[in-house]
This record gives C-alpha cells, structure tokens and sequence, in this order.
C-alpha cells in the first residue's frame, strides 16, 4: 500500500514506492519454480545433435540407394557422412563423430577408450531387449582446474538396406565389393545383421564448471 503524501514528501513517497515494489519482487521470486541449469540445457541440445546426426545420415544414405544403390551409398557414407559431423560440429561448437565396433576405415571411427565402454554397455543392453532409442551413454569428466567435459553416445544399429554394404559376403554384390576393397583394403565393416549394434554417434563438449 502506498502512502499518500505532499508535494514536498516526493522523495520519500518514491523511496518508499521502491522498497514496496523490492519487497513484491522478492515475493515472486521466492514462488518462482527455477528453471533448467545451463549445463541441463547443454544436456539436452547434445541429445538432439546427436539425433540430428542420426537423421540426416540416415536420409542422405537413403537418397543415395534410391539414386543409385549400394555402390553410390559408399561414396556417400565416405564423403558426406564425415561433412554432416562438421557441419553440426561448427554450428553447434562440440564435436560430433561416428564409431564403429568394427571399423571400415583405421584412420577414422575407431572408438577410443571410453567409448569402447560405451559400445560394450550399448551391446550388453540391447542384448537384454532394449530399444536403442531409449538407450544412451554419458559421462562427465573434469578436463582442468575450471572445465569439464561432457562426453555423450548414442547406438547405431544397422539398418536392412545397410546389408547390402555391411551383410554376409553372400548379400554383398561383387560390385559393392570391389569398390570396397578399393576404398578400404583394411575393411572389417562387415557380417552385421539388421538390428545388431554398428556403432554409435559422439557428441563431445566443454561445460562450465
């Protein structure tokens, strides 16, 4: 309740104007429900980056069947599987990759230490019957006095149509295999079946402390 005051009280009234409005504030502040942290937040836009990722590889590689089969999707999982993880790395500023449990290529997609952890426990539970897209890896670990670092996977489970590039020798075509063993001499990306754990997206970042 304000008090009513003379011309020469303005200063007061509007001092006390002040404390009355401070004092409402502090009211509604006090029932506010606090929202999510900052570092929530960075937990749920990796989860979407790495479903991003997830996404549009899986509708380039799809174009690309349609387009022209097993053979153009080599090139197009070599070439534009590595630009989407860049593209979505520099937007985002994290780092976004794919590894393999068995890897195509030596120079890229074989999962270090941590993530060997996580294709181990992403094996072990979609074994036991859980669906990979309720499944997740995370773990957060310090990286210096002031950052930590959030490290964050998710399955790739192969695909029917990906049979035709990482199946038995039977559903590989000569073709296919020719350019494989072109492109990949060292190639162990194979003899997968639909629905077994291929790999998994990473999504890596710093948080604040």
């Amino acid at each position: 309740m304000y008090i009513m005051l003379s011309q020469k009280h303005t200063g007061i009234s509007f001092t006390f104007k002040l404390l009355v409005v401070g004092l409402l504030l502090s009211v509604l502040n006090a029932n506010a429900q606090p929202g999510p942290g900052r570092n929530e937040l960075a937990m749920q836009e990796t989860r979407d980056i790495a479903a991003a990722m997830l996404k549009e590889l899986s509708q380039t590689l799809q174009a690309a069947m349609v387009d022209g089969g097993a053979v153009n999707a080599i090139g197009v999982c070599k070439t534009k599987a590595p630009e989407i993880a860049m593209s979505l790395s520099m937007k985002h500023q994290v780092q976004v990759s794919r590894v393999g449990t068995r890897a195509r290529n030596p120079d890229m997609g074989v999962p270090n230490e941590w993530q060997t952890k996580a294709l181990a426990k992403f094996e072990s539970r979609i074994a036991a019957g859980d669906k990979p897209y309720d499944i997740e890896y995370v773990e957060v670990i310090k990286t210096g006095a002031y950052d930590l670092e959030l490290r964050y996977a998710k399955p790739i489970v192969l695909q029917p149509m990906c049979t035709a590039c990482h199946g038995s020798p039977e559903q590989i075509s000569p073709e296919v295999k020719g350019k494989l063993a072109k492109l990949y001499p060292n190639d162990k990306a194979v003899n997968y079946k639909p629905g077994e754990l291929r790999g998994a997206v990473i999504v890596s970042r710093l948080l604040s402390h």
